[in-house]
């Protein structure tokens, strides 16, 4: 025989006794669970706000690496530093970019020291050359970067770099051999030093020419330096016996085997004259 599905009144009745016995604890459980969020909501809320305010949190020190030309004044201003500044607060990716703004700043980066300290650190860039552009001058980094117009305030020992350019564009592949040659200056014991020489310049008169600090003016030519300028220290050695090495002297090197040199201003090299002209 089939089994009756239909539900007896008896059955039914202990259903809904079952069914309220479960109901008031589910509704328990879930207002249990949303007192407990919402008391680590306003628990987490009141302690982040607690440390934005808190005196624990605000800067008292700030540390400054890696500055020379820019002063740590210079930076602190950069990034908005305040003394009411709570470091927990500060937005570090940004206030490096901020710092980043200065020209003479390479790069930046910013740390949190707990309790009250930031840390600063900047890497500058390196004065190597200034380019000449028509009456100007412009500050080249080591990376051959023309980054800022050279301003009165910017003090700087690097050489000149006069006719590189043409028709408004850089020459990078001269560019390239001023740098090769200053690089070689930097290494060992060669003669001219680097920190020497005050400008570099080509032209189609005397391709590549130094012209040095102790008033010496010297057609180079391109490549092949160290035969060069070994054989300059040695026409420098003579001139020192001659008691002759305190004068101008234009010296062409060009062609090593056949050394030129020749008395006269070297700030005008196309206007030499015969006079004192000798070869070695």
């Amino acid at each position: 025989m089939r089994k009756s599905l239909k539900i007896t009144p008896s059955a039914r009745k202990n259903r809904l006794k079952r069914r309220s016995g479960v109901i008031p604890g589910e509704i328990f459980r879930i207002f249990a669970i949303v007192s407990i969020a919402g008391l680590l909501a306003f628990s987490m809320v009141y302690a982040y706000n607690f440390a934005m305010c808190a005196d624990y949190f605000q800067l008292k020190n700030t540390v400054v690496k890696g500055c020379n030309r820019v002063s740590k004044e210079q930076i602190v201003e950069l990034a908005g530093i305040s003394p009411s500044t709570n470091i927990l607060t500060v937005n570090l990716e940004k206030m490096a970019r901020t710092i980043e703004n200065d020209l003479w700043i390479k790069n930046a980066s910013v740390g949190r020291e707990f309790p009250d300290r930031l840390v600063i650190e900047v890497v500058e860039r390196d004065a190597v050359a200034l380019l000449k552009k028509g009456k100007d001058l412009y500050i080249v980094d080591r990376g051959r970067e023309v980054f800022k117009k050279f301003k009165a305030g910017d003090s700087t020992d690097a050489p000149v770099l006069t006719g590189f350019y043409r028709d408004e564009r850089i020459r990078e592949y001269l560019l390239e051999q001023a740098f090769e040659f200053l690089d070689y200056l930097s290494e060992g014991d060669n003669f001219p030093k680097a920190w020497n020489v005050s400008e570099i310049y080509v032209d189609d008169v005397h391709d590549f020419s130094v012209v040095t600090g102790n008033r010496l003016f010297l057609n180079l030519g391109f490549g092949d330096y160290g035969k060069k300028l070994k054989r300059l220290k040695r026409v420098m050695t003579d001139l020192a016996r001659r008691n002759q090495n305190g004068a101008s002297w234009s010296i062409d090197l060009v062609d090593c085997s056949r050394i030129t040199l020749q008395r006269g201003n070297i700030f005008s090299p196309k206007n030499l004259t015969e006079d004192h002209k000798t070869e070695i």
